[in-house]
């Protein structure tokens, strides 16, 4: 008789432990997951097609190589070629290399000496938060809860503001896309269209 009660106390706690777990589980999957600066990172390859910019002549980014913390981006503008390595994770977006002209693309560049240290975007990813790079360029979050529409879909934006020897502009990024916007002195851009087939991208456009 003792043994039947022991046997019926553990079913009933093994049971209630049960539904206290299952009730975790799905309090826990419904809670949204806290969003890190990673995730304003392009998550994969790409090409990045923009409108305005200087002259609006309109200009290409394409993300080729992501190696962990690491993506690298090949500018192609009016008459011009540039390339950017960027370093992200959940703490900072960080700007570590960048030859703004370049004659002919080589494939990686992600190893490249390092000759930028600029922080981009970086936490708390609050409204008012703002720092200053090693430049002496300042940056601002002014909001966090931008919108913008790429492609037919609405896209979450963060909108920086960017200040440097009198010199002033803003700055938009997009949750797995980097950046898909600027406002300068010199034209407005903003990304028109994303293709993720990089290579079948660049051998149509090359032909």
């Amino acid at each position: 008789m003792i043994k039947r009660k022991l046997r019926l106390q553990v079913i009933r706690i093994v049971l209630i432990l049960s539904v206290i777990f299952l009730m975790y589980n799905a309090y826990t999957k419904m809670e949204p997951r806290e969003v890190v600066v990673k995730d304003y990172m392009p998550k994969k390859p790409m090409v990045k097609i923009f409108d305005g910019g200087f002259e609006n002549a309109g200009y290409i980014e394409i993300i080729d190589e992501i190696e962990g913390e690491f993506y690298q981006k090949k500018t192609i503008d009016s008459g011009t070629m540039g390339v950017a390595v960027y370093q992200v994770n959940e703490k900072e977006y960080r700007l570590v290399y960048r030859n703004p002209e370049v004659s002919k693309f080589k494939e990686n560049y992600t190893e490249e000496k390092r000759n930028s240290n600029l922080i981009l975007l970086r936490i708390p990813m609050k409204k008012g938060v703002s720092w200053i790079n090693t430049d002496n360029s300042t940056y601002k979050i002014l909001s966090t809860d931008e919108k913008m529409e790429i492609q037919g879909e609405e896209v979450e934006v963060i909108k920086l503001r960017y200040r440097k020897d009198g010199y002033e502009y803003y700055i938009y990024m997009g949750k797995g896309l980097g950046i898909v916007g600027m406002d300068t002195e010199i034209g407005n851009s903003r990304l028109r269209e994303v293709n993720y087939d990089v290579k079948k991208y660049l051998e149509t456009t090359n032909n």
